[in-house]
């Protein structure tokens, strides 16, 4: 069972502040940042970052848990999402299938992250996520469509998929073209929100999209990435500007 628990409401959306580094040092001085944003935040340890992963051997799990139980030391209080991204999800590093799905599982066994990320398109994710449970570990099913914004029905669709495969949450990040493709991701995070039984992530990349980082709540989405430090995808805001907006949307809700 994880030590903390990530805890999601959109009436109340959680800032989940990404942790980008590429080695022990920056991931001591990124944990010392991401300790001084807003009260509440939940870490996102993007794995995929750190050079084990990103040096071309293809990285060792033992190494990701020794790296997660130092970055857990030094936020104590801080509920971690451990997250490996693919290349083929915008990420900076790949290891083969097999690797993929062992890592989620040492990286769930160690009890240090509250959740962790499985990308429900890889073909290891339903062995990934049964590992993740088998310990206990909520999963973060993800999505990510850097070049476009699906059509509204394809978007509920993808969210509606991820329950199904198990997701304890469902998250999905597109690229906008347009405003109309920002009101294409709200209209769809409330449209599945009214059915899910699970909580939904759901943001538009760049600064188009980050009013949707902001006003996602509103039409069920349950946290919003906000930065202390170097941002993990476009459009990503500073934290403390995004606690003190939260704070005047949500103000008597």
């Amino acid at each position: 069972m994880p030590r903390h628990q990530l805890r999601l409401d959109a009436s109340s959306p959680t800032i989940i502040v990404p942790i980008t580094a590429r080695d022990v040092t920056e991931l001591d001085q990124s944990a010392a940042a991401s300790a001084a944003a807003p009260a509440g935040a939940a870490a996102e340890w993007r794995v995929d970052l750190f050079t084990p992963f990103t040096d071309g051997g293809g990285g060792d799990p033992a190494q990701a848990v020794a790296a997660l139980e130092r970055l857990a030391g030094l936020l104590p209080n801080t509920p971690i999402l451990a997250t490996f991204r693919t290349t083929a999800e915008g990420g900076s590093a790949e290891i083969a299938a097999d690797s993929y799905a062992a890592l989620i599982d040492a990286l769930a066994a160690s009890g240090l992250a509250a959740a962790v990320d499985v990308e429900y398109r890889h073909p290891q994710a339903d062995r990934a996520i049964a590992a993740a449970h088998r310990h206990g570990v909520p999963v973060v099913a993800s999505n990510h469509d850097f070049d476009a914004t699906p059509p509204t029905e394809e978007i509920v669709a993808r969210l509606e998929a991820m329950e199904t495969a198990g997701a304890d949450v469902a998250k999905i990040a597109v690229m906008p073209r347009s405003a109309a493709d920002v009101v294409t991701l709200l209209d769809a995070t409330e449209r599945r929100y009214r059915q899910a039984r699970i909580p939904l992530i759901t943001m538009s990349m760049g600064a188009l999209g980050a009013v949707t980082r902001i006003g996602g709540g509103a039409f069920g989405s349950a946290a919003t990435f906000a930065t202390v430090g170097a941002a993990s995808a476009p459009g990503q805001l500073p934290a403390d500007g995004v606690r003190a907006a939260l704070d005047l949307l949500h103000r008597g809700r």
